[in-house]
């Protein structure tokens, strides 16, 4: 029963960032129909990424007083439905609006569910619990390029509206089960939930700032991996395939990250892939071919293996707050990460996408060095 649990909460996971998935690999032929800057680009994944994760923390709090398993479902159906409009809308004021509004439907799932998947995890198999519910996110992203293809190539724009179908079969799914539990209820007021946290702040502060240091990272790469592609020469169709084996890569990096953390220790292996993950992103950039390939791919994978250890850390150092204490980790340093993409992709703008990544990919190092701060094991 825990098993199926946790695969509904997995899948769940990957419906729910299968959508902002898609966003990257519908950036090239949004800047070609649209003849937007990559500027502009930024901003279209700063609105999508903001309302997302900064809708997190509300969504957080009020499960942690009221537990709403609704939200799971419900979510879904927000961030699906705006993605099925996207090549009817008018105008890039309507695609803003209506990346905004998906945003805050990928918001409702994740804090929510992260709980539930908490709830499930046993403390010496924590790792690859959280590991396994957050490679669905990861799956989910992997597989966006190849829908997009499928929908915008091969079907063609007028069936854009099928990519609600995922949404459709999650929520069915999640309707069915009526075991899920989302948090238990605490009713507590704003001023006791932040006197609660603060109890921690300086755990939480420090776990932040290395999710907020690796957010930043893949986030601004994957995103703008396509575009960097075209620029080298590549295909739009290979680009997608591109972007997908990255993201596979960071799947599987999660998996093992977490397995590793119980079995090494979480601030050692958080401590190493992050530092890792630098070198190898800049072979990716500095060579061509398979070495390059091969070197994306570890980096990537290396990247994003922190993010179940960080997301356990934080539940544990606010076990009664546990919602919010997941979105403030995994949520909110997107939304900074996000912030940063508009003015990334000015910057490219400026010194070429290439030059600008390799300023991006020294971010990691900061994120390994402030592991090194972390109280708990």
């Amino acid at each position: 029963m825990k098993v199926r649990r946790l695969l509904f909460l997995a899948f769940g996971h990957m419906t729910s960032d299968l959508y902002p998935g898609m966003l990257s690999p519908l950036l090239p032929l949004l800047l070609q129909r649209y003849g937007l800057s990559m500027a502009m680009a930024g901003v279209l994944i700063m609105v999508l990424q903001v309302f997302s994760n900064l809708s997190q923390p509300i969504v957080g709090f009020i499960n942690d007083n009221k537990p709403m398993k609704s939200f799971l479902w419900l979510g879904l159906l927000v961030s699906a439905v705006p993605f099925c409009c996207l090549f009817y809308l008018n105008g890039i004021e309507m695609i803003i609006l209506a990346l905004a509004v998906s945003g805050i439907g990928v918001g409702m799932y994740h804090p929510v569910a992260v709980v539930a998947a908490g709830k499930i995890a046993q403390e010496k198999r924590s790792g690859i619990t959280m590991a396994l519910f957050s490679s669905g996110g990861s799956f989910g992203f992997m597989i966006a390029p190849l829908f997009v293809v499928v929908i915008v190539k091969i079907l063609g724009e007028p069936f854009m509206p099928l990519v609600i179908i995922p949404a459709l079969i999650m929520t069915v799914l999640f309707l069915s089960d009526s075991d899920i539990v989302v948090a238990t209820r605490n009713h507590t007021s704003v001023r006791e939930w932040f006197a609660a946290l603060a109890e921690e702040r300086r755990e939480l502060f420090i776990l932040w700032l290395v999710a907020t240091f690796r957010a930043i990272v893949s986030m601004n790469v994957g995103a703008f991996l396509p575009i960097l592609a075209i620029a080298r020469g590549a295909s739009y169709v290979t680009s997608a395939y591109f972007l997908s084996g990255s993201l596979l890569a960071a799947m599987i990096g999660m998996i093992l990250g977490g397995h590793l953390s119980d079995i090494h220790g979480r601030r050692k292996i958080m401590a190493i892939t992050l530092l890792i993950s630098s070198p190898l992103l800049f072979i990716f950039l500095f060579t061509g071919g398979v070495v390059s390939t091969v070197a994306l791919l570890l980096g990537m994978g290396a990247l994003s293996s922190t993010i179940p250890v960080n997301i356990f850390l934080a539940q544990r150092a606010a076990p009664k707050h546990a919602s919010i204490a997941s979105s403030f980790v995994m949520g909110m340093p997107f939304a900074v990460a996000a912030l940063v993409a508009p003015m990334f992709g000015a910057l490219a703008d400026r010194i070429g996408i290439e030059t600008a990544m390799y300023v991006m990919v020294a971010i990691p190092l900061f994120g390994g060095l402030a592991v090194f701060f972390l109280r708990q094991e």
